[in-house]
């Protein structure tokens, strides 16, 4: 089980890197990266900025999950095993 948290942990991270990086500064033009206006019928009449930064800030979110829910995993898996040697000596 921990494996599989790593392993979605290390997904979502890079996710979230992919999405920052492909997100335009400030000072980018809008149409640069997506070939002129397509990118108001791609994204929607404002463009890519707040649609990315929504997924930016979901995938965020749920990256953090796996790191709060990790150390809980490791917790109850402790508390398991010391009740099994505890079982097993008495």
């Amino acid at each position: 089980m921990e494996k599989i948290t790593l392993v979605v942990h290390i997904l979502l991270a890079f996710s979230v890197i992919g999405l920052i990086m492909i997100q335009q500064g400030k000072g980018a033009d809008a149409g640069a990266s997506f070939g002129g206006g397509a990118s108001q019928t791609v994204f929607g009449g404002q463009g890519s900025g707040n649609f990315l930064s929504r997924l930016t800030a979901i995938g965020a979110l749920f990256s953090f999950l796996p790191v709060w829910f990790l150390p809980l995993l490791l917790v109850i898996k402790q508390k398991v095993l010391m009740m099994w040697v505890f079982l097993i000596k008495n």
